[in-house]
């Protein structure tokens, strides 16, 4: 993590982030990592949710965890939610709010108004173009004091379809922790072990798709491009995700990896808390989503483990991922979204790299992840945002 003097002085500054639940992903990662930057401050963090599998960590991190039931699309709750967040602001004294999903912007977008507390929002999800309802539903995320978007491509739909103006729109790219996924961290021993707990042969080559299972993730695109390699190719495919609440769709893909007969060729890790050793123990990395991404996380955190990475031609992954030879600087591949041969062929130039041409694209990929995506830039960029909206700029 980054040194505290490279923040703001944000000492008496309470700010509160506002999110449904702390389960595992993009948008709740960066919520606990944004908790530890204040902290670092010299600021309050509080952060209300309804609590998740990252309360634990939002904790070490040195926040407050207010329980409220900010997950709900409920109109009475959502009115609710309202006054519970006016008298949080009274109570805490809370100087800023942070809304990072849609139903609770609503909430606190009107508390924030009646209170008078500057407002950031951040547009983790996909700017829908239609329907209009659906438009009007998800324009609260534009609707802040400042309005932060996760990508340049985030912001580009920003401005398209909500109308937000330069003045008030900032793109904040997230980041990760480069030196905790250093491949040096990860010794040869770790790195086998954890490849023969997943029931890989010593001489597979192992690919990681970190991403929770989910239709749009595209899980089901990789096992048909896998099946399509030539016969004496050794892939190894571990799915790192967790398939909360998509019990069907899991299904499906259990039934194709039968079909298909992949049995002895995958394996369903579910939630895995340890990414580092997850990257470290594999070869490559694929998240083969069927529509553009905004941001795609674990494709930077891949790259910054040392790992050649393919990804969708679309959205986010055209900023994340350097698609070019690796002479050339390239860090992975971009196919077309939900097609399964152009990915197959993908995988295959990968696994036919030579050592040489591997190397030079894990350096590339590293150098990319810490000259874009370092997350503590990620962090001083927030707290720059918060430092302006409260009336404490600084010369940082």
């Amino acid at each position: 993590m980054v040194s505290p003097q490279a923040y703001p002085d944000l000492t008496g500054l309470t700010v509160a982030q506002i999110i449904p639940r702390l389960n595992v992903g993009g948008a709740e990662t960066t919520t606990v990592e944004i908790a530890r930057a204040l902290r670092a401050a010299n600021a309050r963090a509080l952060v209300v949710s309804e609590g998740g599998a990252l309360a634990d960590a939002l904790e070490s991190a040195g926040a407050q965890l207010v329980d409220m039931p900010v997950a709900s699309k409920n109109p009475i709750v959502m009115a609710a939610n309202i006054r519970r967040l006016r008298r949080l602001v009274a109570a805490e004294k809370i100087d800023l709010l942070h809304a990072r999903s849609r139903a609770p912007a609503w909430s606190t977008l009107a508390a924030a108004r009646a209170t008078q507390t500057p407002l950031v929002t951040t547009y983790h999800s996909l700017v829908h173009e239609g329907p209009r309802p659906k438009v009007w539903y998800n324009s609260v995320m534009a609707r802040g004091d400042v309005v932060i978007a996760n990508s340049q491509y985030t912001g580009e739909m920003i401005r398209h379809v909500h109308g937000v103006k330069d003045a008030r729109l900032r793109v904040v790219a997230r980041g990760c922790d480069v030196s905790a996924l250093a491949p040096e961290n990860i010794s040869a021993d770790m790195r086998a072990d954890q490849r023969r707990a997943w029931g890989a042969l010593a001489d597979d080559f192992v690919i990681l798709c970190p991403a929770r299972i989910t239709e749009v993730k595209g899980q089901h695109i990789l096992l048909d491009a896998v099946a399509q390699l030539p016969q004496d190719a050794r892939p190894f495919v571990v799915f790192a995700g967790s398939a909360d609440e998509r019990a069907e769709y899991f299904a499906s893909l259990e039934r194709q990896v039968t079909q298909t007969q992949l049995t002895a060729r995958v394996h369903f890790a579910g939630l895995v808390r340890d990414m580092a050793r997850a990257y470290g123990a594999c070869d490559l990395a694929i998240v083969p989503t069927i529509r553009s991404e905004p941001f795609g996380r674990t494709i930077v955190e891949a790259q910054a483990a040392g790992l050649p990475v393919i990804a969708s031609d679309a959205g986010g992954y055209r900023e994340t991922v350097i698609a070019r030879a690796p002479e050339q600087g390239g860090t992975g591949w971009l196919v077309p979204p939900d097609d399964s041969s152009a990915l197959a062929r993908a995988v295959e130039a990968a696994m036919g790299q030579s050592a040489t041409a591997r190397a030079q694209m894990v350096s590339n990929g590293r150098a990319h992840v810490q000259a874009n995506f370092r997350q503590e830039v990620m962090c001083a960029k927030t707290l720059d945002i918060y430092a302006e909206l409260t009336g404490r700029a600084w010369p940082g």
